[in-house]
């Protein structure tokens, strides 16, 4: 999805929030700013590192990175990326290093982050260019890439690859049985991925598919209840999947659960406002779905409801990141708000602000 695009679907989801809703009760948890960043950034990476702190890789145009360390609530340069890059998938792996491949600008290549040297490195590129696809750490230390769209000429893309960190190459894992992209992928408990919904030129899907890594091989599970994109997907404690929201009407405020035990989804309550497709898993259980204009939502496995955050410092539109940090609060960075407003709409603009999440 182009910016303008991505910009028109977030504020369409922007006024679905803002129909008046069933009140949630008593706000849980509660957003503070903290610094912002050099940089304004929307639609980038924002990954957790062993040493506490965040990496922050490019948005819109921008091959600059920056680190967000925890203890110090600042932010610290983290070197340039080789290739601009927004809308690209970041992954941590085994040793340390962080895997950032794909992009909006139409790139099939990848580079690694060495944390011990605060510098990029060009590995293996994908045998596709591919934006908004999904990266998947798999328990062998491998890292499986699906679907997305190719500016290639192909559009949407049913193929998946696997990149081994070892030789720094990339080998094909098949195809899926659907093209898909703005997809989510999961890593389940027995080492296999669940990957559901997404977009195609027949629309919005409810279908999801399972790969297997260790016999190399895709096969269907049953669909979701409701066709969703742009949703959240989280592993929960007890080995199943909470997907929620998704840019698209039906899917909004919906939330359903994924059993890998059978491999079927069932419906579970409803968000109480439309939230961003970012999601983290608390230290106590529960999930965060978003942050985006009006907070975020909070989801309790135990009692399968969900409660309102306190309001963000900042609103947004969409284009924000997640990540847990090592004391349990989330940080939040970037994104998109509403800017050049008439009569004839709004646009946006990517921000540098940041903030934190106390549960």
């Amino acid at each position: 999805m182009n910016t303008k695009a991505a910009s028109f679907v977030y504020c369409a989801l922007l006024a679905l929030a803002a129909v008046p809703l069933a009140s949630a009760g008593t706000a849980t948890g509660s957003w503070t700013a903290t610094a912002s960043m050099s940089t304004a950034r929307a639609h980038m990476t924002a990954t957790p590192l062993a040493n506490g702190r965040v990496l922050v890789v490019g948005g819109v145009g921008s091959t600059s990175t920056e680190l967000y360390d925890p203890s110090t609530g600042t932010w610290i340069p983290g070197g340039t990326l080789n290739q601009a890059r927004w809308l690209q998938d970041a992954v941590r792996l085994r040793d340390g290093r962080v895997l950032v491949a794909g992009g909006g600008a139409y790139t099939p290549s990848a580079e690694l982050y060495d944390p011990t040297t605060n510098s990029w490195t060009p590995t293996g590129s994908m045998s596709v260019d591919r934006y908004d696809f999904t990266a998947t750490l798999l328990r062998d230390g491998r890292v499986l890439v699906v679907g997305g769209f190719s500016g290639n000429g192909t559009g949407v893309q049913a193929s998946a690859e696997l990149y081994d960190p070892a030789t720094g190459r990339w080998s094909s894992a098949g195809s899926l049985r659907t093209p898909r992209r703005n997809h989510t992928a999961t890593l389940l408990g027995d080492g296999t991925v669940v990957v559901a919904g997404g977009s195609n030129a027949q629309g919005w899907l409810r279908s999801a598919e399972l790969y297997d890594p260790g016999r190399g091989r895709w096969s269907r599970v049953w669909s979701m209840a409701i066709p969703r994109e742009h949703a959240s997907a989280t592993l929960l404690r007890d080995g199943r999947v909470l997907i929620a929201g998704g840019g698209n009407p039906s899917a909004t405020l919906s939330a359903e659960l994924y059993d890998p035990a059978s491999g079927r989804w069932a419906r579970t309550a409803n968000m109480t406002g439309y939230h961003g497709p970012d999601s983290v898993l608390l230290q106590d259980g529960r999930v965060l779905v978003g942050g985006d204009s009006d907070g975020g939502n909070v989801y309790s496995p135990a009692t399968a409801t969900w409660t309102e955050t306190g309001p963000r410092a900042n609103p947004l539109v969409g284009g924000s990141a997640l990540a847990p940090l090592a004391n349990g609060q989330v940080l939040s960075v970037g994104g998109e708000r509403l800017a050049n407003c008439s009569p004839k709409g709004c646009g946006s603009e990517p921000v540098a602000s940041a903030e934190l999440y106390t549960p």
